[in-house]
């Protein structure tokens, strides 16, 4: 009777079904109000579209959580005659995010294009991803599919050393196997990611690579 511990991994490759743009809008200046008045402008009117997107259905959610509003203060020292004057110079920084969740790509993809050109605002990244009701399903099949690929292992090795079927002991996800290190998942999601920024074409041709979802199990055989 021998013991065979095997590994057994599985991809799984699914055409995106998400893409959420991440934006920022921001201005520098140093007028406090009218840097502020800009950005809460701005920003105003892409929630605004992003609500209109949402309703339409070609997106599935938004959110705008994050604002922050800077005070940076240098000393300018002069130059020539006047290098031993230095005086207070003060600049405001306003920051604030929206994120939008599409499912429609062609939606995603103009409402990019117009606003990449939009004063103030930066396209981060465009995230893709599979949908919340189809991940639980995906992520089954890539463990189903891990698994056998241990008990096809172990079968391999049990027919090389002459030995008998053999009989599955014991099944390990990643890091928790006793005396193994730690660290992992038992499934990775991996997002594809495009990354833009302000004032580029009006129009882009996006196609996000295939979502790669894997998972690994370690198994402990007896033949």
């Amino acid at each position: 009777m021998a013991t065979l511990s095997v590994s057994g991994s599985a991809t799984h490759r699914h055409r995106a079904e998400r893409g959420v743009v991440h934006l920022t809008v921001g201005f520098d200046g140093d007028d406090r109000e009218a840097v502020v008045r800009d950005t809460a402008a701005v920003h105003s009117r892409l929630t605004e579209q992003a609500t209109a997107w949402r309703r339409q259905e070609a997106a599935t959610w938004w959110s705008a959580q994050r604002v922050a509003v800077e005070t940076e203060a240098t000393t300018d020292r002069g130059d020539g005659a006047d290098a031993t004057r230095a005086s207070s110079v003060v600049r405001f920084r306003t920051r604030a995010a929206v994120d939008v969740r599409f499912s429609d790509f062609d939606a995603l993809a103009s409402w990019v294009g117009d606003v990449a050109v939009e004063p103030g605002v930066t396209v981060e990244w465009i995230e893709w991803s599979l949908s919340h009701d189809r991940r639980p399903e995906v992520e089954k099949a890539v463990r189903v599919a891990a698994i056998a690929d241990a008990v096809t292992r172990a079968g391999d090795y049990a027919e090389a050393l002459g030995l008998g079927r053999p009989t599955l002991q014991s099944v390990f996800e990643p890091g928790l196997r006793p005396g193994a290190p730690g660290g992992g998942s038992p499934f990775g999601l991996a997002r594809a990611v495009a990354t833009f920024s302000s004032g580029g074409p009006v129009t882009f041709d996006l196609y996000p690579d295939d979502i790669e979802v894997t998972a690994e199990v370690s198994a402990d055989f007896i033949a």
